[in-house]
């Protein structure tokens, strides 16, 4: 696979991942992980939409920049995760620490201990949802770019 497709799988990854944290565009997702599937169809449009016609449409690559846009988009769909669980987190600490009662100490340490186990699961989660679900954009995008040589 060459750098430019890569790159490719990057952005689709990434725009899937940056739709997929908009308010209520998210609920996309929610339809067989729609946004997630877009983004490896838009990740094999753009790096095979200059291919040559063939005689078979190229599914195996489709597959390959599709999950590899899936992993760049669960990485970033998971950093931009932690970035606003840790806004949550810090929110919650300057609240404990103004209030200075045990109570909500403890509650602040609950909550992170909930949040560290979520980030876990969170992230075996979104990393298989999102391989196996852009894998099967980017098969469906190998079908949609593909044209036919003239016979």
């Amino acid at each position: 696979m060459t750098g430019r497709k890569v790159g490719f799988a990057a952005i689709g990854g990434g725009s899937a991942a940056i739709a997929s944290q908009i308010p209520g565009l998210q609920l996309l997702n929610l339809a067989c992980c729609a946004l997630v599937v877009g983004g490896g169809i838009l990740a094999v449009y753009l790096a095979l939409k200059d291919d040559p016609p063939a005689e078979k449409a190229p599914y195996g690559e489709g597959a390959k920049i599709g999950a590899l846009a899936g992993v760049f988009g669960s990485v970033l769909s998971l950093f931009l995760g932690l970035l606003i669980l840790g806004g949550l987190t810090g929110a919650m600490g300057i609240g404990a620490l103004a209030s200075e009662s045990v109570e909500d100490f403890e509650a602040l340490s609950l909550f992170s201990a909930i949040a560290g186990l979520g980030v876990i699961a969170l992230i075996v989660f979104s990393l298989v949802v999102n391989v196996v679900f852009s894998t099967l954009g980017g098969v469906i995008g190998a079908a949609i770019v593909h044209r036919r040589r003239p016979e």
